[in-house]
């Protein structure tokens, strides 16, 4: 917000009281759930979900620990959502969540879901 219109937002919500309420971001969503095995080059599906406090959409965006994810569409708030990603280096990656209501607040990261990537020949 400029800071103009930010200063008579303010003054605005002190003259008419409790009824002005700024708009707070979605939840921290939980780790996102899926495998935690996989094999290098196959896709993995994980699901991730979140409220938001004023039952505003909500979009996600998913740090794969080899690329940052780009954000979904939106959705409804406690509506899940499924994401795939596949991975072609031999590691453990640690993957997390982050979600951004309609009015472009957004949570903090989850809390991190490990997948060991492995290859065939070790399955």
């Amino acid at each position: 917000m400029k800071p103009i219109v930010a200063a008579v937002w303010v003054a605005a919500c002190l003259f008419v009281g409790p009824g002005c309420k700024q708009n707070a971001p979605p939840l921290t969503p939980g780790a996102p759930t899926g495998p935690a095995v996989g094999m290098a080059g196959e896709s993995l599906n994980f699901v991730v979900v979140t409220t938001d406090p004023e039952s505003d959409s909500v979009r996600y965006q998913v740090d794969w620990g080899d690329a940052l994810g780009n954000w979904t569409g939106l959705l409804a708030s406690a509506e899940s959502c499924t994401l795939g990603h596949a991975w072609s280096v031999l590691d453990a990656f640690k993957v997390r969540v982050r979600a951004e209501d309609a009015h472009g607040n957004v949570s903090d990261w989850s809390a991190d879901h490990t997948v060991s990537i492995e290859s065939i020949c070790r399955r």
